[in-house]
This record gives C-alpha cells, sequence and structure tokens, in this order.
C-alpha cells in the first residue's frame, strides 16, 4: 500500500510499527454529502427567503466558511435548528452548500453570478 510508511523503531525488540496516512478525504465528503442528502444527523435547516430549506450539518459548515463558524459559535443562531439566510434564494445557497461538501462547482454564468454575491462562497478556507 502507497500510504503506508514504517515508524522508525525505537528499541530493538519491539514489534514493527506501520502509520497509515489517507492521502485524500474525497470518500469522506462523499459519505457527508450523502448523509446530508438523506437528511441523516444534520443538526441545522438553512430556509431561504424562497422558502425553501436545505439541511446541513453545523460542522461541516463552520469548519469550511469563517460566515458559518462565527454563526454557529458567536451568534444566536448556534441554539436554533433553523436559521433563515436572509437576502439569499435557494439557488445560491445550495451551490454554496454543495461547494462546501464536495470541494467541486460548475461554473457558468448562473453560478458566476452567485459566486460574486456570496463573495466566493463566505470565504471558503482552502
Amino acid at each position: 500500500m502507497e500510504n503506508l510508511k514504517q515508524i522508525p523503531e525505537s528499541k530493538k525488540c519491539e514489534q514493527a510499527k506501520y502509520e497509515y496516512i489517507k492521502s485524500s478525504y474525497a470518500g469522506m465528503f462523499e459519505v457527508l454529502q450523502s448523509l446530508r442528502q438523506d437528511e441523516v444527523f444534520c443538526d441545522i435547516k438553512l430556509k431561504t427567503d424562497d422558502k425553501k430549506i436545505i439541511f446541513a450539518h453545523k460542522v461541516v459548515l463552520a469548519s469550511a466558511s469563517p460566515y458559518f463558524h462565527a454563526m454557529f459559535t458567536h451568534f444566536s443562531e448556534r441554539n436554533h435548528d433553523v436559521v433563515v439566510m436572509k437576502q439569499l434564494d435557494s439557488t445560491a445557497l445550495q451551490v454554496l452548500v454543495n461547494f462546501i461538501y464536495t470541494g467541486k462547482i460548475v461554473i457558468t454564468e448562473e453560478t458566476f453570478g452567485i459566486c460574486y454575491q456570496l463573495q466566493i462562497c463566505y470565504s471558503y478556507k482552502k
């Protein structure tokens, strides 16, 4: 396995130790996206001005976006399970949440405008 490396032995009598390093977290994010789509373990509902609801996990949103991190740690939304996202339609929010969960976005005229409106997805961390 290419992700295995031998850890140097400190004593001759110890068994060899190997450390597994996962080179990609794509599989983990696919599972998180699947859980979100199936509304499993979701602890936040994001409601848009057009009354649509998008399910998500606070920890995923907060880890990816300073905007959501502040929302779920410093403001009253941290104690809510529904947050109204004012001045944001469901298409824009869906693009943002999908981007956070997958790291992928298809740039079209519509999504370019959305990303610009969201200031490149609320300062998404690389």
